[in-house]
C-alpha cells in the first residue's frame, strides 16, 4: 500500500505524475466534485483551501510579520532557541542538496529560510520568504499549511499544490511539538523544485523535526530537575508540607504521599483537583470538602531564569472558609520574585536563609521595589506560613484610631464601636505574621506603645484590663532612611533596633537593570492575559530605551506602564511610535540626565532618541570588527535595519 504522507515513490515518473495531477486539479478547481487518483489528504485539504477562499489562481502568500517581530520571535521563541544551535548544519545540508530550509511557527508564519541561492531567488519570486503566511487559510495546500492543519509529515508535490504559482514546486514538512504541552510549536519544512522529488525529502524533515523534539525534551527534563530541586527545598524547610509540583503542560512531577491517598492525582498524572483550563498565571486559591474534611489549595506559578516552568501547589487542611479579602493570606512567594542577576539573586538567598529565623525583620528600599512581595514571600517560606499574613499600612492610618486599629477595642470602649469589640492587626495576626508597611510614618506616641507590645508579647485592648499574649512576627517596611529619622529625633531608636534585628534592603530597578527584560516579558504576558488581549513583542530599539529610563517609581512604575502599552499598542510590536510622549519627556537616563531633558522640546527628545540608537549600533558593530551580519545578529534587528537607521542622522 502506498504511504498516504508521499506524493510518488521512486518507481514512478515525475514528470507523468506532474501531468496527472494537473489534470486533476483543473478539474477540481473547474467545479467537479470528485476527482479519481488524487490522495485522499490532498484532496481534502483542496476542499478546505475552498471553504477558506483561497484563489487557486491569484493567491499570493501575505507578509504578516515585519523584520522587527522576527527578531524579536528568534530572540524569545522556545522553538528557535531551541533550533538555533542546529540551524548552521542544516543550512550546509540545504545548500549542498539545492533545496531551502525553512521553520515557520504555529500560524504557518515563516521566521527562517536558508540554503540554495539560486533557489532562494525563484522562492521570492512567489513570496516565499522570511514574514510570510503559508497557513492553508491564506495560500491554501502547501507543505507547511498542511502538515499544520492536519498534525501529520506531508510531502506536497507540484500540482498538489492549490494556488497555481506554486506547481513548479515540491514541499516536504514536518510539525515540531512541545513534549509538556503536546501543543504544536510550528513546522520544519524542505523546499525545491518539483524535478527533485524525492521520498526521502520526508524522512529528512521528519528527522529534523524529532531532532528538535529531542532537545526540546531535553529541556524539559532539565525544568522537571528545577521543579523537583524547588520541590525538595520547600517540603524540606516546612517539614510537614503537604505539597506538590506541576510541569507546564499541567503533568504532577513530584507530590507528597496524601495526594495519592486522596485520589487527588489521577492515573495518567493529572492532578483531579484543578481545572487548569482555568488556572491563572498568578496564586491561585480553593477548597475542597474530602472525606476526612476540607482542605485548602493554593497553586503558585514557578520560574526558572524569568522563564515559566510550571506550578507550586500547596494543600492545608482546614476546618474554616478560606479568607477573602481579611488580608491574611499571601499571593506571593520567591517564585514570584522575577530577576537574575547577582543583586537580586544576592537578597533571595539572604531573605530565605533568615525565613526560618523567627525574628523581627526590617525591609529597607525605595517605593516600587516589591517589599511586600519579599514579606510575603519571607512568611509564606516561614514555619508560620499556615498562618495569617495581615499587612497594616502605617502611613494610612488615622492617627486618632491607630491605637484601636492595631490593638483592639473591649466593646463599649467608645461610642460608635463594633458590638462585640475589635480583635485589632495583632490578634488578627495572632500564630503568624504581621507586616507594618511604612514603618517610618508611625506617630511617636503609637511607636511607644508598639515597642511594649513587641517587648512584652502581649497587648491590652482599649478599655480592657487584662493582658492578652500574642504571638506573632514583625515585619517593617519602610522607605525612609531610620537611622538617619533616629538622628532627626523622628523615629525611635530603641525600636529601630528592635525592629531591625535583621535588614534587607531591596535595590531600585536602576541598580538592576540586567533584569529589566525578564521583568517586562513576565509583565507582558500576565497583563495581557489579564486584560485579555493578544501578547505583545517590544522592539529592539524600545528596549533600549527602556533600560536606560531611570524608573524612579521602580517595579510599580514599570507594571502600569505596561498596562498602559497593553491598550496603546495595536499590533504584535511596540515600537517607538507607541511610546507616550510624557514617558519620553521624562528622561531615560539618570536623574540629572531627567532634569536635562525636561527642558527639551518634544522633537529633541525624539532625535536624542535616535542619536542613542545610532551610538549603540555603531558600538556593536565596533565589537563586532565591522562586520554587519554578526552586528545584527547580536541586535536581534535585520541587516537591511542597521543600513537604513545608520542613512537617517
Amino acid at each position: 500500500m502506498k504511504n498516504p504522507f508521499i506524493a510518488l515513490d521512486h518507481s514512478l515518473s515525475p514528470i507523468k505524475e506532474r501531468m496527472r495531477i494537473e489534470k486533476a486539479w483543473e478539474q477540481f478547481v473547474a467545479g467537479q466534485k470528485t476527482v479519481e487518483d488524487i490522495r485522499s489528504l490532498t484532496f481534502q485539504s483542496w476542499k478546505r483551501s475552498l471553504n477558506h477562499g483561497v484563489h487557486p489562481l491569484h493567491s499570493i502568500a501575505p507578509i504578516t510579520l515585519s523584520e522587527e517581530v522576527i527578531a524579536e520571535y528568534r530572540a524569545r521563541d522556545l522553538l528557535y532557541s531551541t533550533l538555533d544551535p542546529l540551524l548552521v548544519k542544516l543550512k550546509e545540508a540545504a545548500i549542498d542538496s539545492g533545496y531551502l530550509i525553512t521553520f515557520c511557527n504555529s500560524n504557518g508564519e515563516i521566521f527562517y529560510i536558508d540554503g540554495d541561492d539560486k533557489i532562494k531567488r525563484e522562492a521570492e519570486k512567489m513570496n516565499f520568504i522570511a514574514g510570510t503566511s503559508w497557513s492553508e487559510q491564506h495560500v491554501g495546500t502547501n507543505g507547511m499549511g498542511t502538515s499544520l492543519a492536519t498534525g501529520y509529515p506531508i510531502q506536497i508535490f507540484a500540482s498538489e499544490h492549490f494556488c497555481k504559482p506554486v506547481h513548479n514546486w515540491v514541499c516536504s514538512a514536518a510539525p515540531i511539538k512541545d513534549p509538556a504541552t503536546n501543543k504544536t510549536l510550528g513546522a520544519a519544512n524542505i523546499t525545491g523544485i518539483w524535478k527533485g522529488v524525492h521520498p526521502h525529502s520526508l524522512s529528512t524533515v521528519v528527522s529534523i523535526a524529532l531532532s528538535i523534539e529531542r532537545e526540546l525534551q531535553n529541556r524539559l527534563n532539565l525544568e522537571h530537575f528545577f521543579l523537583l530541586e524547588y520541590f525538595m527545598e520547600m517540603t524540606n524547610r516546612k517539614g510537614n508540607c503537604i505539597a506538590a509540583v506541576i510541569d507546564r503542560g499541567y503533568k504532577v512531577i513530584k507530590a507528597s504521599p496524601p495526594f495519592y491517598e486522596n485520589n487527588w492525582v489521577n492515573q495518567n498524572g493529572n492532578l483531579t483537583i484543578l481545572d487548569v483550563s482555568y488556572l491563572p498565571m498568578e496564586p491561585y486559591r480553593w477548597e475542597l470538602n474530602g472525606n476526612k474534611g476540607k482542605w485548602a489549595f493554593e497553586a503558585t506559578p514557578y520560574y526558572s531564569q524569568g522563564a515559566f516552568i510550571g506550578f507550586f501547589v500547596c494543600a492545608t487542611k482546614t476546618s474554616r472558609p478560606l479568607s477573602k479579602g481579611a488580608g491574611n493570606t499571601v499571593k506571593h512567594t520567591f517564585s514570584s520574585i522575577i530577576g537574575q542577576s547577582e543583586v537580586i539573586l544576592s537578597l533571595l538567598k539572604e531573605a530565605k536563609l533568615l525565613s526560618n529565623l523567627d525574628l523581627s525583620v526590617t525591609i529597607e528600599g525605595e517605593s516600587g521595589t516589591g517589599k511586600e512581595l519579599l514579606a510575603q514571600s519571607i512568611h509564606a517560606a516561614s514555619p508560620r506560613s499556615s498562618g495569617p499574613f495581615v499587612a497594616v499600612n502605617c502611613g494610612a492610618i488615622p492617627r486618632e484610631l491607630a491605637e484601636s486599629e492595631l490593638f483592639g477595642y473591649e466593646e463599649g470602649a467608645f461610642t460608635g464601636g463594633v458590638k462585640g469589640g475589635h480583635k485589632g492587626k495583632f490578634l488578627q495576626a495572632d500564630g503568624g505574621t504581621i507586616f507594618l508597611d511604612e514603618i517610618g510614618e508611625m506617630p511617636l506616641d503609637l511607636q511607644t506603645a508598639l515597642l511594649r507590645v513587641l517587648e512584652e508579647k502581649e497587648i491590652t485592648r482599649l478599655g480592657g484590663k487584662q493582658p492578652i499574649p500574642i504571638n506573632v512576627r514583625v515585619i517593617a517596611a519602610t522607605n525612609r532612611d531610620l537611622k538617619r529619622a533616629c538622628e532627626l529625633g523622628e523615629f525611635r531608636r530603641d525600636l529601630y533596633y528592635r525592629l531591625s534585628i535583621l535588614s534587607l534592603q531591596v535595590p531600585p530597578l536602576r541598580n538592576r537593570k540586567g533584569d529589566i527584560p525578564i521583568i517586562l516579558d513576565h509583565l507582558i504576558q500576565k497583563i495581557c492575559a489579564e486584560i485579555g488581549r493578544p501578547l505583545f513583542n517590544v522592539s529592539p530599539d524600545v528596549l533600549r530605551v527602556i533600560e536606560k529610563y531611570h524608573w524612579p517609581g521602580n517595579v510599580r512604575e514599570l507594571r502600569n506602564f505596561i498596562y498602559k502599552m497593553a491598550v496603546r499598542v495595536k499590533g504584535q510590536l511596540m515600537t517607538m511610535a507607541d511610546l507616550p510622549e510624557d514617558f519620553l519627556s521624562k528622561g531615560i537616563s539618570s536623574p540629572a540626565n531627567e532634569s536635562r531633558l525636561l527642558i527639551q522640546s518634544p522633537s529633541k527628545i525624539t532625535s536624542s532618541l535616535k542619536q542613542l540608537e545610532r551610538e549603540t549600533i555603531l558600538s556593536v558593530l565596533e565589537e563586532c570588527n565591522g562586520n554587519i551580519t554578526k552586528a545584527a545578529k547580536k541586535l536581534g534587528i535585520h541587516r537591511s535595519t542597521i543600513y537604513r537607521k545608520l542613512g537617517n542622522k
